[in-house]
């Protein structure tokens, strides 16, 4: 746990400044130390692990649990001791709250995205091998034209001929498809014009684009070439944690030809450049560069990846902050330098550095409350309003102004910073001012309801306020009408907790919280132990004891005849005989016990002595017909 503490703390101390180089060496000093002794632990627990029987038996300790003790206070010292430093450190550094990088969460859906793979294609989109053009000629003259483009950028019109496409964009194709088109159908130029030309650009060619660097799936894509960059990194899994949001590099050939930042596009504030992609172009995401770590009034607290030329003003705009008051301040603090306050004014004169951390203050609105206690209740606390009405307090702490004995106002003396008594009447007007308190004192002091739950073969079932703290069982049961059809009291339990009783006169004292059940009649009883047929056996009013034993088969061999018990439905047990004449009531258990081992004994002697003496005579009965 220790160890958990230590390792948090160091990553929430990263973007600290301002901390001694001395202290934080010890510091690393002191976890490398119980890094050593929670190896050392891992070596003991292994050493014990290892001499543990095969069958699974005690584990047979091969050292001194003496010094296992004294391993265990030397390192609850040694710990003791790095916390207190810590603590110490903790107080004569600056920190921030723990924030993350941003930005990088926006490449976490990309299973759940899905993306068209023949998209519209832009204007400047540059046709090559493998795009499909359709040509459509309609009015006086009419022909219908689908065409691939070869490898040389040609197709083939059987009554044109060969159109040269491939490295123009779509108008200008159009405009030349138009021209020669026009050579074999005149009325395409004619006033009025007679015949039509449509020029489009059916299924394209997908292009292979290559990405690389700090992406978490680098590798070459086959896609739309009307995709955009973005996107393309969101196939790619998207820039890892170590990888730059605003400088993106687009190598084509051996040259870098643009860069992308996306922070506009992840921010929503301003434009991302568009950029058309060909064919063997590659996506290069290079390392992370500077951050400065955000913090205080702001929407985003995290890290942002800064640029050589952004200023405060910048920074705010992808933060998320409301509009600034001129009167605003903000700190910049540096590890190396000096702290710095800056203006609502200067915001766009002041520029970051690398591992600087931009505070925004939040600004401090007192909340303006009173607090009231009433008694034995928890101080409530509800906002002060200026034209608060005592009457209005009582609503708000349901109090009934008839049941008040008297209120005590207690009031901070601004003179002596002190909390003093004011004299109050609260039958007259009165003008409360925050940080008031008002202990209100009743006539009578509530007192929460006690209950019973009664459940099962009554009346009336439900929830029961106990009258008195000596209300009987019998008295609940009354005032729920009864119990139901021919149950009887005994056949009723109490539930307290863990425990499960009855009575068998109902004279029991109830507990608040005890639950009571009365059991419908089961019309059965249950015999079991030492029985030739244990079971369960119908109930009959005229049968005893004697008979339900009877029909177990009788007791065995091992019963014993002195200690039977029946056990009445509410758990009342007595001791009867095997010849008992009692009457049982329904849901009732009979239990025959096990004779004593020295019994048993005797038993069997006897019985190996009867076979013994059985062997001897025919024997000697054998022989004798012989």
């Amino acid at each position: 746990m220790n160890k958990i503490i230590i390792i948090s703390f160091l990553l929430y101390i990263q973007p600290l400044f301002s901390q001694n180089a001395e202290e934080l060496k010890r510091f690393m000093q002191t976890y490398d130390k119980l890094k050593t002794d929670q190896q050392a632990n891992e070596v003991v627990k292994k050493g014990l692990e290892s001499e543990k029987d095969p069958d699974e038996g005690p584990v047979r300790l091969l050292i001194n649990p003496k010094d296992i003790a004294k391993y265990y206070r030397e390192k609850m010292n040694v710990i003791e001791k790095d916390l207190d430093q810590l603590n110490r450190l903790l107080i004569s550094t600056d920190s921030i709250p723990p924030i993350g990088h941003y930005g990088y969460d926006y490449f976490a859906l990309r299973d759940s995205i899905q993306f068209i793979d023949n998209a519209n294609v832009s204007s400047d989109y540059i046709l090559g091998y493998g795009d499909e053009v359709i040509i459509s000629i309609w009015g006086q003259a009419e022909q219908h034209e689908r065409k691939t483009l070869d490898r040389d950028g040609t197709v083939f019109i059987e009554n044109v001929g060969l159109l040269y496409l491939g490295g123009k964009n779509q108008d200008q194709a159009k405009s030349y498809v138009e021209d020669r088109f026009s050579k074999v159908f005149a009325t395409l130029r004619s006033n009025p014009k007679l015949t039509y030309l449509e020029f489009s650009i059916g299924k394209i060619k997908n292009i292979n684009v290559s990405v690389s660097g700090h992406v978490q799936f680098p590798g070459n894509y086959v896609v739309n070439p009307s995709i955009s960059i973005p996107n393309i990194l969101i196939l790619s899994g998207g820039v890892n944690i170590n990888g730059t949001l605003r400088s993106i590099l687009i190598q084509r050939g051996s040259s870098i030809v643009d860069t992308l930042d996306l922070y506009p596009l992840i921010t929503g504030v301003g434009l991302v450049k568009p950029f058309s992609i060909i064919d063997g172009d590659i996506i290069v995401v290079p390392s992370r560069g500077e951050t400065v770590a955000v913090t205080g009034n702001v929407l985003n607290p995290a890290y942002f990846e800064i640029k050589s030329d952004e200023n405060i003003s910048t920074i705010l705009n992808y933060v998320g902050i409301k509009k600034n008051k001129l009167d605003q301040e903000f700190i910049i603090a540096r590890s190396q330098l000096s702290n710095l306050y800056v203006s609502g004014l200067d915001i766009d004169n002041e520029y970051l550095m690398g591992g600087d951390s931009l505070i925004v203050p939040v600004p401090y609105v007192p909340v303006k409350s009173i607090s009231i206690s009433v008694t034995n209740r928890d101080v409530n606390t509800i906002p002060w309003v200026e034209s608060l009405t005592f009457l209005q307090i009582l609503d708000f702490v349901n109090v009934d102004e008839d049941n008040i004995r008297f209120v005590e106002l207690i009031r901070r003396n601004k003179k002596n910073n002190k909390q003093e008594i004011m004299p109050f009447d609260h039958r007259k007007p009165f003008k409360f001012l925050p940080t008031d308190h008002l202990s209100i004192h009743l006539f009578d002091i509530f007192v929460p309801t006690k209950t019973v739950v009664l459940r099962g073969d009554v009346i009336s079932p439900g929830t029961y306020p106990l009258i008195n703290n000596q209300e009987s069982l019998i008295s609940i049961i009354d005032r729920a009408g009864g119990l139901l059809g021919t149950t009887d009291i005994r056949n009723v339990s109490i539930k307290r907790d863990t425990l499960v009783f009855g009575s068998t006169n109902g004279e029991l004292i109830l507990s608040p919280g005890d639950t009571i059940i009365a059991k419908p009649l089961l019309g059965t009883i249950k015999v079991e132990g030492e029985v030739h047929n244990p079971g369960n056996f119908e109930w009959s009013s005229n049968f005893t004891a004697k008979n339900y034993i009877s029909y177990a088969g009788g007791l065995t061999a091992y019963g014993d005849k002195k200690h039977i018990v029946y056990i009445e439905p509410s758990g009342q047990a007595k001791r009867i005989t095997h010849r008992s004449n009692a009457s049982i009531l329904p849901g009732s258990t009979i239990r025959v016990s096990e004779k004593p081992i020295s019994q048993q004994t005797n038993n069997r002697f006897q019985q190996v002595g009867s076979i013994i003496s059985s062997l001897v005579s025919i024997a000697i009965l054998a022989n004798t017909t012989k």
